[in-house]
């Protein structure tokens, strides 16, 4: 199975003056190492990612750019995730 993401956009972002807050899933298979998320923001702040799956001790690591976000996981990690931005 190959990395996957959604985002919870259909229940509405939660605006904070001019920031909005969005939350989402990600989900991978055994061979992957991650995958791009795409937030829905024009610039991320703030990202947290949150493992669901345990599979040692490590933590994920992420870049941004822009809206976009570019997460690198061990493999068979799942989880959610916050994002904060405009």
């Amino acid at each position: 199975m190959a990395f996957s993401s959604s985002s919870d956009t259909d229940r509405g972002m939660v605006v904070m003056g001019n920031r909005r807050l969005v939350t989402g899933t990600f989900t991978q298979g055994d061979a992957d190492s991650g995958g791009t998320i795409t937030t829905g923001l024009t610039k991320v702040d703030m990202f947290v990612p949150t493992p669901t799956s345990h599979v040692g001790l490590a933590m994920p690591k992420y870049s941004v750019s822009g809206g976009t976000v570019t997460l690198v996981t061990p493999n068979g990690m799942d989880g959610t995730w916050v994002a904060l931005g405009s």
